[in-house]
């Protein structure tokens, strides 16, 4: 991406994309190859700046710059629809059928608002299937860490402990390995097209990769 790009994002966003990150779309590339099914690509459409799976075959969620330049509060609201979830209406609780449908209704579309708000401040990076995502905190004192949408496990939106960086060259390492491994022959040479990932993280890593402070 070019720079008048990036400051165009960052305009729609309301804040600047975490350091890495922006590194990695100026000197690599938007998006596509990647961990997972593959990175998701922040392009400006009609409606704005958005990040979509463009070219994958499993594209993932969607994600607006808007919605990823909130606050990022997933970890508080997982605590509140933990509690939610303790209270949900049963019909035995109810005197008739009407009465628990509308409690159950009302709790529904609390449970439903939590769960959309637990979106604000991330983009979802990559789609890992099954429903689990990989996002990357965009807002906040987690800013710039990769986190992991589990929540179709009941496993909440929760960190790696990861980086941009750090989650990005181990997919990197282990995909290299497995090229190198199953190698049909001479003319097959994985760095051809990981060449200009790997440049950019060795210009980046000048240090030892460790999780995000």
């Amino acid at each position: 991406m070019e720079e008048e790009q990036l400051r165009s994002l960052e305009t729609a966003l309301g804040v600047d994309l975490p350091a890495q990150y922006r590194s990695f779309l100026l000197q690599v590339g938007a998006g596509g190859a990647g961990p997972d099914y593959g990175l998701l690509t922040p392009v400006l459409g009609d409606s704005g700046w958005q990040w979509r799976g463009v070219g994958l075959a499993y594209p993932g969620k969607p994600t607006t710059a808007e919605l990823a330049g909130r606050p990022f509060v997933a970890p508080a609201l997982q605590k509140e629809l933990d509690g939610l979830v303790a209270q949900e209406p049963t019909a035995e609780a109810y005197a008739t059928d009407d009465a628990f449908q509308r409690a159950f209704t009302a709790w529904d579309a609390r449970y439903e608002e939590l769960y959309d708000a637990q979106e604000a401040g991330v983009v979802f990076l990559s789609e890992q299937g099954c429903g689990y995502s990989s996002l990357l905190v965009m807002t906040g004192q987690h800013r710039g860490a990769v986190w992991e949408d589990v929540r179709p496990a009941d496993g909440g939106i929760a960190p790696t402990g990861h980086d941009f960086e750090h989650w990005y060259k181990r997919w990197l390492e282990r995909t290299e390995q497995q090229l190198d491994g199953t190698s049909p022959g001479p003319r097959w040479r994985p760095a051809r097209w990981l060449g200009p990932v790997r440049r950019w993280l060795q210009e980046r890593l000048v240090r030892p990769v460790s999780a995000p402070r």
